[in-house]
């Protein structure tokens, strides 16, 4: 009862004019937002074509596990940041080698209505290859193999 008070208080003393413009400027911006969205949901699927296992790896914050396929993230942004971790195998560990972590900023790849998979390629030299899909398998991997044999 006092909110009701309040807020009938609140809009008598507000013009008219006032009013209408507050409600039509929300409604652009929810009109814009639903239009144009600024985030993207996904599932996050990981290739490694390096010689040295991914131990974890994550994308704007969103966990792609050491492999395979992590599912039901949101993308927000034109930037993508890309964190991992470089493990070792035996063979290396014994080499002396250490685990490092690696991290890179690149444009987030353009979205397509359907795409639901967002495909991570890591390449050697500690380079990363983005790109969007509506199929789980990524359209690059084949070439990548080619190239890379891994």
């Amino acid at each position: 009862m006092i909110v009701n008070w309040a807020l009938n208080r609140f809009f008598r003393l507000v013009p008219t004019w006032l009013q209408v413009s507050a409600f039509g400027i929300i409604a652009v911006i929810l009109a814009w937002q639903y239009i144009f969205p600024s985030s993207v949901s996904g599932s996050l699927a990981g290739y490694n074509h390096t010689d040295r296992p991914i131990f974890s790896y994550w994308v704007n914050d969103n966990w792609g596990g050491n492999g395979g396929t992590t599912c039901c993230w949101t993308f927000k942004g034109d930037k993508a940041e890309v964190n991992w971790i470089l493990s070792m195998t035996e063979e290396q560990k014994r080499a002396g080698i250490v685990s490092e972590r690696h991290s890179v900023t690149l444009p987030m790849p353009k979205h397509a209505p359907g795409d639901q998979y967002l495909h991570v390629h890591f390449l050697p030299g500690n380079k990363v290859d983005l790109l969007w899909s509506s199929e789980i398998r990524s359209p690059k991997l084949d070439r990548y193999r080619e190239e890379f044999g891994n």
